[in-house]
């Protein structure tokens, strides 16, 4: 998620209000072209804006400490069957997830809640392999069934094909397989009495356990198959046998494997980019700019509509400015455990963090693939919180510092001294240190 200054004139606000009804109509004194009461009282609402922030960004240390503790967990347990007994590691779990879950549910400021998508977007995905994932502060309410999700090109892994099927007589040859990716490795000493199917399982679990998300298979003319567990064109990998053909064209040369394609289609007929899986809408779209939705399904034709996502955008609104011309939308989005982590592709099925357990070694590792996603989002969601926990402070003293100014409709003048400026400037500043 992409905070980000989200700025609108007082026009364009009035046109979003009209097309989003009553559920974001804005105060009285914050009515697109009005007048705030005053420069005291938009640093005021900046001054709230921040320990709001605060708030958040509390509750957010928590998250992450239990997430922390659920990857040392998943991390440290016993990788055989049977060790562990999987009633105590689910349950270890699943306490670490209601603990998540709970806290989303109870941060609050003011009475709004913060971090359960009631003070950003709140959505919900119709169709098979599609997903809601979050929304920005531009994304605009959908009416009705939602908004129609088309699917021009869906997306594909990497992969890499042996060049010479696999048999007996060409296993026993066989000495080294290498698969990497970044500073990853995977080094099988093959045995040389394996079967097909045995190679497969064996370099299997040689690819797990140097922790390469790749997968392995064996095709219908017994070939071996290499496939990239996440979609998309950016992860790579590449592949050697040292004395045959089973992966490299010429024994002993790396092979690439071929990129992975990203999805293609819009949101709302309006244009919509691709990473991976995830499908995101474009910067300048009216309605859907920063929303984004996951797939991992397949299509029959271009631009066929793979379902619709309903979205209700409940961002806060920001005064910036004493004319009342400025208004910034503050979007927080929802972090309950069912919507982290949304779009890691795994063996055991979990389409979210809400969904994982720990009762086998597979499912321990792929869980941990998920907690790795949800932490460094939430690492992300930090510091754009802090950042833009600054940019209001500085707001804040910028106004402070602006000196004195007639209020509107023949309010009196009012009078802040320098003296004055500069301490409520060092209150502000204190404020951040001490988040």
């Amino acid at each position: 998620m992409k905070l980000g200054p989200e700025l609108y004139s007082s026009q364009a606000l009035r046109e979003m209000n009209q097309r989003l009804g009553p559920q974001m109509d804005p105060p009285t004194n914050l009515k697109p072209g009005g007048r705030p009461t005053g420069r005291v009282a938009v640093i005021a609402g900046l001054e709230g804006k921040v320990s709001l922030l605060q708030v958040a960004q509390k509750s957010l240390g928590h998250i992450k400490k239990w997430l922390g503790e659920m990857q040392g967990f998943l991390e440290n347990a016993p990788d055989q069957e049977g060790q562990l007994a999987p009633s105590v590691a689910n349950r270890f779990v699943e306490d670490r997830l209601q603990q998540i879950g709970g806290i989303t549910e109870a941060t609050s400021f003011g009475a709004k809640a913060l971090l359960n998508g009631k003070s950003g977007v709140l959505g919900e995905a119709d169709g098979p392999g599609l997903q809601f994932v979050r929304g920005s502060a531009r994304v605009i309410s959908s009416i009705g069934r939602g908004y129609p999700v088309a699917i021009d090109e869906s997306a594909r892994p990497a992969s890499l094909m042996g060049a010479a099927s696999v048999s007996p007589s060409v296993i026993a040859q066989e000495s080294w397989i290498s698969l990497k990716e970044g500073g990853l490795e995977a080094r099988y000493q093959v045995r040389g009495d394996e079967d097909p199917s045995q190679l497969a399982q064996n370099l299997q679990r040689c690819i797990q356990a140097a922790g390469l998300d790749l997968s392995v298979y064996l095709t219908r003319d017994q070939r071996l198959l290499f496939l990239h567990n996440q979609l998309g064109g950016e992860p790579r990998f590449e592949g050697l046998s040292q004395k045959t053909r089973l992966i490299s064209a010429r024994p002993g040369d790396p092979v690439w494997a071929t990129p992975g394609r990203d999805v293609l289609g819009s949101i709302g007929t309006e244009p919509a980019q691709g990473q991976g899986g995830f499908l995101i809408g474009a910067k300048g779209n009216p309605r859907t700019e920063g929303l984004i939705i996951y797939y991992d399904g397949q299509v029959d034709y271009p631009g066929q509509v793979v379902g619709y996502v309903r979205v209700s955008q409940s961002g806060l609104l920001v005064p910036l400015d004493v004319a009342g011309q400025e208004v910034e939308i503050l979007s927080l989005p929802d972090l309950r455990p069912k919507q982290q982590a949304v779009g890691v592709r795994n063996a055991s099925g979990f389409k979210s963090l809400a969904q994982i357990r720990a009762g086998s070694p597979t499912e321990r590792r792929d869980a941990d693939l998920l907690v790795q996603k949800a932490l460094g989002e939430l690492g992300q969601l930090s510091e754009e919180l802090r950042w833009k926990e600054q940019v209001y402070i500085n707001k804040a003293i910028d106004l402070l510092k602006a000196g004195n100014e007639f209020e509107p409709k023949g309010t009196e003048l009012l009078g802040l001294s320098s003296d004055k400026a500069q301490a409520m400037a060092q209150q502000l500043r204190g404020m951040m240190k001490s988040a």
